[in-house]
């Protein structure tokens, strides 16, 4: 742990004024040194220590700052999480803030980033005062890449936006997966990379499969509050639950399942006596409402779908396989250590790193994938994949689950 050093009195090493504030100078104040680079410093509050500085055992010098810039989809945010194992093996003594949307900051995990801030004018104005050694600008948006043109650092990796409005990559190693977003062939037919491994190349941090994983910070109120609810729903802790996730983000056409697929898949494991999870956000509302009253069955749980990213992300930690479209709740499910099947139509299957937990069931139409927004090709991708081909992996998959607890 690093301490402050009391060599040039009340100031550490170094010039005071990049370490400690000394105060006296205020007339009327008494000596008040602060230390204006610790990681806790806030400034308008005692840090959480609720100590003094100088001496404190829990000083702990921010080194070097690194600005990451990823709003993009949900899942998206929660994937980019890969690369924080990398950056702090790279950067072991660090300061990092992250820009993102407001609706994903419960997905950025406070445990490894030091600050999280949401896309405002507030945000506009702190980047036009502060500075930092390191951007990581990770979106193709020119709003998102305009912030780290906005920012100060004398490196810059990632995407940025030039004079014209026009995106383009910061540094070499970036030119690949800028390449990606605009050859649908490479990305679609050519590309057997997963998006963990093609990231972490174009932003030079360091990616370990066998290290580098999803990081999700779940509360400790979330997670009793999930218990809470498993329990009132006649769930033991322990018990084999089915988790189904029967929606998808609504932008490219054929990301989820069918209704139909789905309903299926429930009645075989219904009458294999398998407790099942209805779960969903408020976009799957109506279609969770109707999965359950069509089943009918005490086996099969709605535990509601008005939950925050935190319950929510709580309530997928305890299914033991959770079944889901490629959508935020495939990289929850992920994240929290659950087995997962992914089932694929328009969407690119290769991109999905399943860390060793989980299977990938993809329709074997020709034309996918395709991130189409719209389709009128009967029957289409989803319609093509079978129930009991589902089934049978949630078999594999609730086997895989119980040996690892045996």
């Amino acid at each position: 742990m690093n301490t402050m050093k009391t060599d040039q009195g009340p100031y550490p090493s170094g010039p005071p004024s990049e370490k400690l504030v000394d105060f006296q100078a205020v007339q009327g104040l008494s000596p008040f040194p602060v230390a204006l680079d610790c990681r806790y410093y806030i400034g308008d509050r005692p840090c959480r220590f609720q100590r003094d500085c100088p001496g404190c055992p829990h000083y702990s010098p921010q080194g070097t700052r690194i600005l990451i810039l990823k709003t993009g989809a949900l899942g998206d945010v929660l994937r980019t999480t890969i690369l924080l194992g990398g950056i702090k093996r790279q950067f072991p003594e660090s300061h990092i803030t992250w820009i993102t949307a407001h609706s994903a900051m419960p997905l950025v995990p406070r445990s490894l980033v030091d600050r999280v801030w949401p896309v405002s004018p507030e945000t506009l104005a702190r980047l036009q005062v502060e500075t930092f050694d390191l951007v990581l600008s990770l979106d193709k948006e020119p709003e998102v890449a305009a912030l780290a043109m906005l920012a100060k650092a004398p490196e810059k990796r990632g995407m940025g936006v030039d004079e014209r409005g026009a995106v383009y990559p910061l540094n070499p190693e970036m030119a690949h997966y800028f390449r990606l977003g605009l050859d649908n062939h490479l990305k679609f037919h050519l590309n057997r990379r997963t998006y963990p491994d093609l990231l972490a190349e174009a932003v030079r941090i360091s990616y370990d499969p066998a290290r580098d994983d999803y990081h999700l910070d779940i509360s400790d109120k979330d997670r009793e509050e999930a218990r809470r609810i498993f329990v009132s729903q006649g769930l033991e802790p322990g018990q084999p639950v089915v988790g189904i996730n029967s929606g998808a983000g609504g932008v490219f056409v054929n990301k989820d399942w069918t209704f139909f697929g789905y309903l299926d898949l429930i009645r075989e494991l219904d009458r294999e006596k398998i407790p099942v999870v209805l779960l969903g956000g408020d976009r799957e509302s109506q279609r969770v409402s109707e999965l359950h009253r069509r089943l009918k069955s005490p086996y099969v749980k709605d535990v509601g779908t008005q939950h925050s990213l935190g319950l929510f992300s709580a309530l997928a930690e305890n299914c033991r396989v959770i079944v889901t479209g490629d959508t935020l709740g495939m990289h929850v499910g992920l994240a929290v250590k659950s087995r997962v099947i992914a089932i694929f139509g328009s969407t690119q299957p290769h991109e999905i790193e399943m860390f060793g937990r989980g299977e990938k069931v993809v329709t074997p139409i020709e034309c996918a994938p395709c991130y189409r927004r719209s389709c009128d090709i009967h029957p289409s991708c989803m319609e093509l994949i079978r129930h009991e081909t589902v089934m049978d992996a949630v078999r594999r998959q609730l086997a895989l689950s119980n040996s690892a607890r045996t």
